[in-house]
C-alpha cells in the first residue's frame, strides 16, 4: 500500500504578508495516513490561507485532480488576501 503525502511550497509573496510567509518555504500538509490509519496535525499555516486550501488538500490526499492543471499532482492556490501569497500544493506518492 502507497501512502501519499501533501507538500506545499510558497511560491510567490507579492506585496507584505501578514503571516510572514517567504517563497520557498515548505510545509507538509498531509491530512491522512493510510499506512498508519490515522490523522495527521497539518503545519502552522495561516488560518484565511488554510480555509482557503483545505478542499483542494482532500482533493489530491484522495486521489482526486483538477482538469485545467497539466500535471495532475499539483494544484496551485492564492491567498485569500487579495492573492498576496500562491502556493503550490504537491501530492507526493510513498
Amino acid at each position: 500500500m502507497k501512502d501519499t503525502r501533501i507538500i506545499g511550497k510558497i511560491v510567490k509573496v507579492s506585496g507584505e504578508c501578514v503571516a510572514k510567509y517567504y517563497e520557498g518555504e515548505e510545509f507538509d500538509l498531509t491530512l491522512y495516513s493510510l499506512i498508519t490509519g490515522k490523522v495527521k496535525r497539518t503545519a502552522n499555516i495561516c488560518p484565511f490561507l488554510y480555509a482557503a486550501i483545505f478542499p483542494y488538500l482532500v482533493t489530491l490526499q484522495f486521489g482526486g485532480c483538477f482538469p485545467w492543471e497539466k500535471n495532475k499532482d499539483v494544484f496551485l492556490a492564492g491567498c485569500p488576501d487579495n492573492l498576496k501569497v500562491t502556493i503550490e500544493m504537491r501530492r507526493v506518492k510513498e
